[in-house]
């Protein structure tokens, strides 16, 4: 199979789209810390509140079950990142880079739509729950 090289312009939209994954990665970095920090707050809430703190116990899980997805989610966009600044920098295999990155971005689809998912499973739980 040949290799293919993208233009300038394409490697100019692989770069800009590098950029904002980067940006992404960041982003959810700094909000699985967030919610480290709020679960950490809700956890020392339940041990002075004793039992009748015990939503707090639930929602420091929660809270720390969303920063794990977010934590994974972050890994697999910086590998997208990775990847698609590779199409950029290197020469010779592009394609094989932008594969790589499409693939850590259908992995972190897959981790996105499970956490939904999951999401929309335990609200209905929370709800019947609620009506009861």
């Amino acid at each position: 199979m040949s290799s293919h090289e993208f233009s300038a312009a394409e490697n100019l939209r692989f770069a800009a789209l590098a950029r904002r994954l980067r940006l992404t990665t960041w982003l959810l970095l700094a909000l699985a810390a967030l919610v480290v920090a709020l679960s950490a707050e809700a956890i020392h809430s339940l041990w002075w509140a004793g039992p009748a703190g015990a939503r707090f116990g639930i929602l420091a899980l929660a809270g720390l079950v969303l920063a794990m997805v977010l934590a994974v989610l972050a890994r697999w966009i910086h590998r997208a990142a990775r990847s698609f600044r590779a199409v950029v920098d290197t020469a010779g295999a592009d394609v094989t880079h932008a594969m790589t990155a499409v693939r850590a971005l259908g992995r972190s689809l897959r981790v996105l739509e499970a956490a939904a998912v999951a999401s929309l499973a335990l609200t209905a739980v929370a709800v019947v729950a609620h009506l009861r």
